[in-house]
């Protein structure tokens, strides 16, 4: 974060950057009923306001103002910014004044995990550690060790994302929005060009009919009717001109290979637009009913080394951009990299 304070110091406006660490996986978001029961639900979210809680405590002694902190997060952060946005108002804490929400936002870009597929998820985690038959089966995954642990959740196959728990998360966050039930606070939202791309290629799915752009979405979203389903793909693939396509996609080819099928472009963008793009545009425009400031941005920058006709502008390219780190690790920049900016 040293290139944005940097910055901000030569525009005459200097910040101050604070980052932090949560549980991710199923040490912050471990599904169950067990484990809701418990109160241990969603972990990795009561991490991120035990962080903000202590910079509104703190950040004076660093010459900083609590009453105007900006918190920014990129997808899975992102997604947690909009949590806090919308959490009930006993647990409204002003910890923050502005947000700024990269590929993420209010509107959970997944569904939210079926409580019977976050028992099955659990079961076969405690399986997988031996604690199935224990009596205190959350107790004993407390007692092991964090490798472990970590092995057998990377081994469970589903989602680790936050659950409704009747404390922070306690309803669809599309529901709350359209409600207006939101702390009114200026955001800048937005997203890459082509968000989805690179989640299309890794799924190694390809859709050549319209029966394959049905399976996809079905095995996406599981419990979606068929009237949805028949409706979704009319919309990408029967009603799609190639001209809207073409604009749509950018400089990602609609068919850029034998093995990515014919409708690569159509199902990419329909997946940008269902976890993305959809859910970034109605947030602005809730926010713009309630007149509470919003920014909304689409990074287009092809990056140096990214396949412009399969990839576009994926998900993530725009971080090396804003935190002007091209190697993704550590805290120095390349200078042979760099050399040419």
């Amino acid at each position: 974060m040293s290139f944005i304070v940097q910055e901000s110091v030569k525009m005459g406006k200097p910040l101050i950057a604070a980052s932090f660490n949560y549980r991710l996986g199923g040490s912050g978001f471990l599904p169950g009923t067990s484990v809701h029961k418990s109160r241990a639900a969603n972990l990795g979210l009561h991490d991120q306001r035990m962080a903000l809680r202590w910079i509104q405590e703190n950040i004076a002694a660093f010459g900083g103002d609590a009453s105007r902190v900006t918190v920014q997060g990129e997808s899975a952060g992102a997604f947690s910014i909009g949590v806090h946005y919308l959490t009930n108002e006993e647990q409204d804490e002003e910890f923050f004044h502005a947000a700024i929400a990269e590929s993420g936002g209010p509107v959970l870009g997944a569904p939210l995990t079926a409580s019977d597929e976050q028992d099955v998820m659990y079961e076969r985690i405690l399986t997988d550690i031996g604690c199935l038959a224990m009596k205190d089966d959350l107790e004993c995954l407390r007692s092991q060790d964090a490798s472990k642990l970590n092995q057998a959740f990377a081994r469970t196959s589903g989602s680790y994302v936050p659950i409704l728990d009747a404390d922070l998360v306690t309803g669809y966050t599309s529901v709350a929005l359209r409600e207006g039930r939101f702390s009114n606070r200026p955001l800048l939202i937005g997203t890459c060009y082509n968000e989805a791309s690179s989640i299309i290629v890794a799924s190694c799915f390809a859709a050549n009919t319209s029966a394959d752009f049905q399976d996809y979405v079905a095995g996406s979203w599981k419990g979606i009717s068929s009237t949805t389903i028949n409706g979704i793909v009319d919309e990408y693939v029967n009603k799609m001109s190639e001209e809207e396509l073409k604009k749509s996609l950018g400089t990602i080819r609609q068919s850029p290979g034998p093995q990515y099928g014919s409708l690569f472009g159509n199902l990419a963008m329909y997946q940008g637009d269902i976890i993305f793009d959809a859910t970034r545009r109605y947030t602005t425009e809730v926010w713009g009913q309630y007149r509470v400031p919003v920014y909304s941005y689409r990074f287009s920058v092809v990056p140096n080394g990214i396949d412009s006709e399969i990839l576009g502008v994926p998900h993530f390219q725009e971080i090396p951009f804003a935190f002007r780190n091209f190697d993704g690790v550590g805290h120095e920049v390349n200078r042979l990299a760099s050399a040419s900016l």
